[in-house]
């Protein structure tokens, strides 16, 4: 019987084995050697490069591209792959690829030993409909040595930025500060908790919440927090940047250092009224916004409904909030619910 059991475990560690180095090896997106492609982006850190496609496309007769993408370098071991799809000017967004590939928890593709100098893999990206008969879809491609920042190209560098850029007739986009704003129109922030699963943070890329159990792999993604104080600060919105401890150790708790956290800068607004928060559509509506970038400026305090704050975010984007709800206190009930309009 012991030797059976031996046997199976063995059998166990090999299927395994094979498991992880099948899902490693990005086999999906391995390129066909026979296929043809629609673009072929390459970027390489010295030599004859390619790193900027165009392809004219129509919606109406193609509803994706075949793409090769190949990334080749000597001085950098490259872990992530990184890509980001931008519609009419409108902001870059997290594109994952809808093939069946290994991808880190926010969102980038594993790049294994075997693809940290060079890759080439091919992707069929979505020719997005509802474009109409002109303006841009942008496809941008960068790899980083380690996390990296969706929002931030620059963290953590290896090699980029390619792009491919789907042109539908005059490829004529609007003005940027027309693009639509973001708009979330209710996201509720839970008080911290000490097991730090309370979904305490907010996402200004997608509104999406977050807890910091979720660790290193969201941190970038972080951009507002709540905590209440029993003291004079009450109902407070703050940056993971500095937060407090005594509340929830964020460097702790998702396996980070403070200068990773995002900074976001506040003020209660006095000449924003609830009307004008309601009237903001696109992204020139909030160049009036202005907010210092000093320390005291990452948190704004003592909150109730239907205050409007101001806030720029690390990334530069302006943005307006509004109160919606405050339950006050602190424990798994609590919380605060906010409206967002922020420029994509």
């Amino acid at each position: 019987m012991k030797k059976i059991k031996n046997i199976l475990g063995l059998c166990s560690a090999v299927a395994c084995a094979i498991l992880m180095a099948s899902c490693d090896n990005n086999e999906e997106i391995l390129v066909d050697p026979n296929a043809s492609f629609d673009a072929v982006l390459e970027v390489r850190e010295s030599g004859i490069i390619n790193p900027n496609v165009d392809v004219t496309v129509d919606a109406n007769t193609a509803s994706t591209i075949k793409s090769k993408v190949s990334f080749v370098t000597t001085s950098k071991d490259m872990a992530r792959l990184y890509i980001t799809q931008n519609i009419k000017n409108q902001g870059e967004t997290i594109y994952k690829p809808t093939e069946s590939i290994d991808l880190k928890a926010d969102g980038a593709i594993d790049l294994t030993n075997k693809n940290s100098k060079n890759f080439e893999f091919q992707f069929s990206l979505p020719v997005p409909s509802g474009i109409g008969t002109t303006g841009t879809v942008v496809y941008s491609f960068w790899t980083t040595t380690g996390n990296g920042d969706f929002r931030d190209k620059t963290q953590r560098f290896a090699l980029g930025t390619g792009t491919i850029t789907m042109k539908f007739g005059t490829a004529s986009n609007p003005a940027t500060g027309l693009a639509s704003v973001k708009s979330y129109a209710d996201v509720k922030l839970s008080a911290p908790t000490a097991d730090g699963l309370s979904k305490t943070f907010v996402s200004l890329l997608d509104g999406k919440t977050y807890n910091v159990s979720a660790g290193i792999e969201y941190v970038s993604l972080w951009d507002i927090g709540y905590l209440y104080s029993v003291t004079a600060d009450g109902a407070t919105l703050r940056a993971p940047y500095n937060y407090p401890a005594i509340a929830i150790d964020i460097p702790a708790k998702a396996s980070t250092t403070n200068e990773e956290l995002n900074k976001v800068y506040f003020k209660k607004s006095t000449a924003i009224t609830a009307t004008l928060f309601a009237s903001v559509a696109i992204s020139s509506d909030l160049n009036s916004v202005v907010v210092g970038e000093e320390v005291p400026s990452i948190a704004v305090t003592q909150l109730v409904v239907n205050d409007i704050v101001e806030f720029v975010d690390q990334y530069g984007k302006k943005g307006l909030l509004k109160v919606l709800e405050v339950n006050a206190g602190n424990g798994s009930d609590k919380f605060i619910r906010i409206a967002i309009k922020v420029q994509p």
